[in-house]
């Protein structure tokens, strides 16, 4: 009777690892209210096992993360590809055409990258920013550290 109890709770032990593993591959990334106050759409980065060589797929180009304090509502699509370069992919988004971006953020007092999405959205016109949105809010923070530091 103690084996059968004993495997009893192994199997119970099991399925719950497994509903845990089965959440989390296929789970969707927390929205944040903060950093992404409208609750856009970022599309999550595909990787299959080859696609793991140097550099990590999810890389971004380095940036310095004040310039994002020059970057809100208003401002020309002509002056966001000066300032951040073309997006990495263009779309239709429930609140107008989106830009999406990867940035790579030295962090502070380290020398370890942080990776960033950052979103784009335009206005009815197409041609002036409606707002940005980052994915994490820890990006959010980094650069309003780094704007707050430097003015």
């Amino acid at each position: 009777m103690k084996i059968l109890r004993s495997a009893s709770i192994a199997a119970m032990a099991a399925a719950i690892l497994l509903a845990g593993c089965v959440a989390v591959g296929g789970h969707q990334n927390p929205i944040d209210p903060l950093s992404n106050v409208h609750e856009l759409d970022y599309t999550d980065v595909d990787v299959r096992r080859p696609d793991f060589d140097e550099p990590f797929v999810r890389d971004g180009v380095v940036s310095q993360p004040a310039v994002f304090r020059e970057i809100g509502a208003g401002l020309a699509a002509e002056s966001i590809r000066q300032r951040l370069g073309e997006p990495l992919q263009q779309q239709d988004g429930p609140r107008g055409r989106e830009w999406d971006y990867h940035f790579k953020f030295v962090m502070p007092q380290s020398t370890n990258y942080l990776v960033c999405q950052y979103k784009v959205v335009f206005a009815a016109d197409g041609d002036t920013v409606r707002e940005t949105a980052w994915r994490r809010r820890q990006c959010l923070d980094l650069v309003e550290s780094a704007s707050r530091t430097q003015l």
